[in-house]
């Protein structure tokens, strides 16, 4: 009787995993693209996807390759094609050096197109996909080798830092690194080692010269959050979290680009979080601290759209 029991229990476990795995994938086809364009040749808006944590296919059975496959199949199906796609971070379970990290990898590529070193969501090859790297792609290593023999093959000389101007707008992609181990207090609170010294005086050179209208910048790991029972910031940047915070201000950056914490929230730089009355028109706030939720434990995704020569964050979809 006792073992009846357990194969019944494991059954059940089984059933519900899997209908787990079947309805977040087919769930995400109810979204509906909310972006409403003018007339205007020079509208666009780009897709940001975070927090896909791509495994291997024989190791969970296709499941997060189902949902990030779902996800990208919504976003380029509209009759408005996304300028572009980004990944802030955590594109597979665990990456490092190893060859299982490789296979969740190719794995995440066999998802997209790539031509000459560039990922594309479609096969026209019409909308590129732009990465910046997660804790999960270094997982306890750090290193980024098979991130960068598998999906960003240009920018490991340079620190994973680069800028992507499209039209007004100029991107900035920086990595915020693996975890945060050197204090053990803090693992709790998986805080990403941040950036170097080095990173924000590139950051600050960028912003001595901008000329676009506005400047967004990308990261895995948000720079303002929660804070816990003993009044300490979560799931943030370690290193040079304050600087970093300070400089976005003092530049007039419009907005943070984050994920990693699996959650739809933005903060300002005093961590007021009451933005909810989307889209959001940049113009009319400070520098603000997006998180958007991540396509692992659902499929989500959020609009970032040009309209009329405004910028505006929308909701996560």
């Amino acid at each position: 009787m006792r073992e009846e029991k357990y194969y019944l229990s494991l059954f059940l476990v089984l059933i519900l995993i899997t209908s787990s795995c079947f309805t977040v994938c087919v769930s995400s086809k109810e979204s509906t693209n909310f972006t409403n364009f003018k007339n205007n040749s020079d509208d666009f808006y780009f897709v940001q996807i975070t927090d896909t944590h791509l495994i291997y296919e024989k190791n969970d059975d296709g499941c997060s390759k189902r949902r990030f496959t779902a996800v990208l199949d919504q976003v380029t199906s509209f009759e408005n094609k996304p300028k572009f796609i980004v990944i802030t971070g955590d594109l597979v379970e665990f990456g490092g050096s190893d060859p299982l990290g490789a296979k969740n990898y190719e794995t995440f590529v066999s998802c997209l197109y790539e031509k000459d070193g560039e990922l594309y969501a479609d096969s026209g090859l019409t909308i590129p996909v732009y990465t910046t790297p997660g804790n999960h792609d270094y997982i306890w290593e750090t290193n980024l080798v098979n991130y960068h023999n598998y999906v960003d093959k240009k920018h490991e000389s340079v620190d994973d830092r680069y800028k992507l101007s499209v039209g007004d707008i100029s991107l900035f992609f920086m990595d915020s690194g693996p975890n945060y181990i050197l204090e053990p207090w803090d693992w709790a609170d998986v805080k990403g080692a941040g950036l170097f010294d080095e990173d924000i005086d590139w950051l600050e050179n960028q912003f001595n010269s901008l000329t676009t209208k506005y400047n967004i910048v990308l990261m895995h790991h948000p720079a303002v959050n929660s804070r816990n029972n003993l009044g300490e910031m979560t799931n943030v940047i370690a290193r040079n979290r304050e600087r970093f915070v300070d400089l976005c201000v003092e530049y007039d950056i419009d907005f943070v680009l984050a994920g990693h914490t699996h959650n739809s929230v933005i903060y300002d730089s005093s961590e007021n979080k009451n933005y909810n009355n989307f889209p959001l028109n940049c113009n009319d706030y400070p520098t603000l601290f997006v998180q958007t939720d991540d396509c692992k434990q659902g499929v989500h995704y959020r609009n970032i759209s040009f309209i009329d020569g405004d910028l505006f964050i929308e909701k996560t979809k």
